[in-house]
């Protein structure tokens, strides 16, 4: 039969006979509101745990509205224009506001880019700046966490009067979940930072793929704990149906309004199935901008898929592997416990990419990847230790000489987001 899937911006298909597919997931999509920008407007009107925004600030304050990049579809242009004009309402006028890209350590978003992530509206009314993670005059030390955590973040943020942040909810496999506190780390900390929290999944090496769903993780609180040391006071996030459509909104407290928010996209994309396959064909998207972006449903379909299965793996990575992180091209080929002991021993130098690829190679451990990409060449594949297929027609038929005309197979479709789950291993929470 023939299974579409995404593939960047187009749709391929592949014939996959029927009696092999034991099972085929997608988002379970909740309907869209009706009225975005009432949406929008209802929830910071109606903020949780909090005062509204509104009376939380004064006509004196530079604020500073951090909001995620280009790789996430936040509805960024709905959502901005409502809290300009509700900090207006407050006497708060454009010229004391700024909108900081929170980007981690993605690469600068362009001009173009800018305007057309955000909106005319939003760049002609206010300031609209790349978080300039590379640069350690833009970085300012606020100290620890109780945890010993180094804070380092942007200094616009930092020196604002108040602090708002802006996001969308979704599985991640560090944080449990994306959205509220992730805005701010890694959103605009410096690498260390970064670094840091990131690391901390490793501390059990069985359990390193088990933080993505996980509410209430040790990387999602220490990340809460940078964000409320850096001093964000509230947030705005969506959650957004796999077709792009707004189904919540919730603002408020960053950590209250953020769980309501959770409990809202795991109905969507936390997704079970009855047992794990010889053969897992994956698409990346909407996580396919490069292949540090496909790390997400790269580890994600590790938990379904059999201990020397196959998972082929589709992604468009129009980036390449990594435009800001060479160290997963020139380190690919290392083991995870090899990468462990570099990390331990002070060897990596990125810190941030040294955690990025030892989640690879938690996610490919035991199990063989066929790798279908435009993005990258056979070569790129070979430095990540991963196999290369022309076609998903020629990877599916590699995987079938591989393990019998009989295999099992099982599809993820949407897979950035969607987050399967063994029901053996219980509900994630």
């Amino acid at each position: 039969m023939g299974i579409p899937l995404r593939y960047g911006k187009k749709e391929i298909v592949v014939e996959i006979p029927e009696r092999n597919i034991i099972w085929e997931l997608s988002p379970n999509d909740l309907p869209a509101v009706d009225d975005e920008r009432k949406a929008v407007a209802d929830a910071v009107s109606n903020p949780i745990n909090s005062e509204r925004l509104s009376n939380m600030v004064k006509p004196h304050m530079n604020v500073v509205i951090i909001a995620d990049d280009f790789t996430r579809s936040t509805p960024k242009k709905i959502i901005l224009p409502v809290i300009l004009d509700e900090l207006n309402r407050a006497g708060v006028s454009d010229e004391k506001i700024t909108v900081l890209i929170g980007l981690g350590t993605h690469r600068y978003m362009t001009g173009e880019e800018i305007v057309k992530n955000f909106g005319s509206e939003v760049v002609s009314r206010v300031k609209v700046l790349n978080h300039e993670w590379m640069d350690p005059q833009n970085l300012v030390y606020v100290g620890t966490t109780t945890n010993g955590t180094p804070v380092t973040v942007n200094r616009i943020a930092y020196e604002a009067d108040f602090l708002i942040g802006v996001g969308s909810i979704v599985p991640h496999c560090w944080a449990g979940f994306s959205g509220g506190a992730k805005i701010v780390q890694p959103g605009i900390c410096g690498p260390e930072t970064t670094a840091a929290t990131h690391h901390l999944i490793f501390d059990d090496d069985d359990r390193v793929l088990d933080y993505a769903g996980m509410r209430g993780n040790k990387v999602m609180e220490e990340m809460r704990a940078v964000a409320l040391k850096a001093g964000l006071r509230f947030i705005v996030n969506a959650v957004i149906n796999s077709n792009g459509q707004l189904v919540r909104v919730v603002a408020g407290d960053p950590i209250a309004a953020h769980d309501a928010g959770i409990e809202v996209s795991r109905r969507i994309f936390v997704r079970e199935v009855g047992k794990r396959a010889d053969i897992v064909i994956v698409e990346a998207y909407p996580a396919d901008l490069d292949m540090w972006q496909a790390a997400k449903p790269l580890s994600y379909s590790r938990r379904v898929v059999k201990d020397g299965g196959t998972v082929i793996f589709l992604t468009a990575a129009p980036d390449g592997i990594s435009p800001t992180h060479p160290f997963l091209a020139e380190k690919g080929q290392y083991s995870y416990q090899e990468l462990k002991q570099m990390m331990r021993c002070d060897l990596v130098d990125d810190k941030v990419a040294g955690s990025l690829l030892m989640l690879i190679k938690k996610g490919v451990e035991g199990v063989n990847v066929l790798v279908v990409s435009d993005g990258l060449t056979k070569e790129m594949k070979w430095k990540m230790d991963m196999g290369h297929a022309d076609s998903m027609e020629d990877a599916l038929n590699l995987a079938l000489e591989k393990h019998g005309s009989d295999a099992t197979v099982g599809i993820i479709h949407h897979g950035g987001d969607l987050l399967p789950v063994l029901k053996e291993r219980g509900r994630v929470s």
